[in-house]
């Protein structure tokens, strides 16, 4: 499945720490598991679903990116895009109208995040 390029109208940063606080949430254990991360490519950027990461990061990835995570990651983009965090084509994030779950930043030490990729591979 295809990678959402994107045009990040903010420091990179900002988008690194919102999309960390923004996936599938256990409210009870308060434990966060982001669903999106921005990654750099060939002087592109774009917004991934973790599991088109998984092609990327690992020898002989797998790619089991399903049609929901694809939705999710356009509710995700959505987003970012409303806030004004990145730039992107309409077109590219329908539909968005998956539910995604939006830790408050206010609420972040509460929580854990747990992430499913590993972040040093992905920002090397």
């Amino acid at each position: 499945m295809e990678m959402l390029e994107v045009k990040l109208l903010v420091d990179k940063k900002v988008i690194q720490e919102t999309t960390n606080r923004i996936g599938i949430a256990n409210k009870k254990k308060k434990i966060l598991y982001p669903s999106c991360y921005i990654y750099e490519n060939e002087g592109s950027t774009y917004l991934v679903h973790f599991k088109q990461l998984f092609t990327l990061t690992r020898e002989n990835g797998y790619d089991n990116t399903s049609e929901e995570d694809i939705k999710r990651r356009n509710a995700v983009g959505f987003c970012l895009k409303n806030w004004g965090l990145i730039d992107v084509d309409d077109e590219l994030i329908e539909p968005h109208d998956t539910f995604v779950f939006v830790l408050p930043h206010k609420e972040k030490s509460e929580w854990q995040i747990n992430h499913k990729v590993n972040l040093f591979t992905l920002n090397n």
